[in-house]
């Protein structure tokens, strides 16, 4: 796998190949991820449908929209993520003229190039709110909580709601229970600092994981790869 980023990872592209992974249920908070299977395929599940993907097949995925992907042995997929930040600093030529940039300086496959820039205008026509309000609160709440202890009694306390119905409600809307997303939170968190040249120790520490071989796994679950493997393979463009 490739990590491909601006320095202020707005953009990124991520290469994957030569690797059989299944990643299993998961969102993405701040980034919306448009996905062009350049050989192989993939399976694909999202709004509880699961989809057959082949080569020269696209698919978009909102933030926090619960999906997982499972790719196949000898697929190559070719991922643009947007933070979503951007959409408010940039028009929708403006991006697209900043992805087309970016992308030949990446120098990769230009199959993917047009279906890039073609999601870009369906995301501009769709842009609205993630999640609903209440559910919202609480992802923003588990976010800002993730560098420090963070139980489901203290998270309950703070957005007043009860354990059990925080649980229900942030799982029916995000797919996973607050304590999955804040692992999530944390391993995104992780991953910028060690894009960044941080120390992966340090990286770990400051996110909340004293155990590395507990980070490695939860790490390499998400990522797709493992922390010194995304330390190698990620790199500006």
């Amino acid at each position: 796998m490739q990590y491909l980023l601006t320095n202020d990872h707005s953009i990124e592209f991520v290469v994957t190949e030569d690797i059989t992974k299944d990643f299993g249920l998961h969102t993405h908070t701040s980034h919306y991820i448009v996905s062009y299977i350049t050989q192989g395929g993939a399976d694909l599940y999202y709004n509880n449908v699961n989809l057959a993907l082949h080569q020269g097949d696209t698919f978009i995925i909102r933030p926090y929209m619960p999906h997982s992907v499972k790719v196949e042995k000898g697929a190559q997929i070719i991922s643009l993520c947007i933070n979503k930040n951007i959409l408010s600093t940039e028009t929708d030529e403006s991006l697209c003229n900043i992805i087309k940039t970016k992308y030949t300086e990446a120098n990769l496959n230009n199959a993917a190039l047009p279906s890039f820039l073609e999601a870009i205008a369906l995301i501009y026509n769709n842009l609205g709110n993630y999640l609903p309000s209440e559910i919202q609160a609480i992802a923003d709440k588990i976010a800002s909580m993730s560098t420090s202890p963070c139980s489901l009694d203290q998270l309950s306390e703070e957005v007043f709601v009860s354990k059990y119905h925080l649980i229900r409600k942030f799982k029916a809307s995000t797919g996973l229970t607050p304590h999955q997303f804040l692992i999530q939170v944390r391993v995104r968190n992780a991953q910028k600092e060690i894009a960044n040249g941080n120390r992966l120790i340090d990286a770990a520490l400051d996110n909340g994981f004293y155990d590395s071989s507990h980070f490695d796994k939860c790490f390499e679950k998400i990522v797709g790869i493992s922390p010194s493997e995304y330390s190698k393979k990620s790199r500006g463009i």
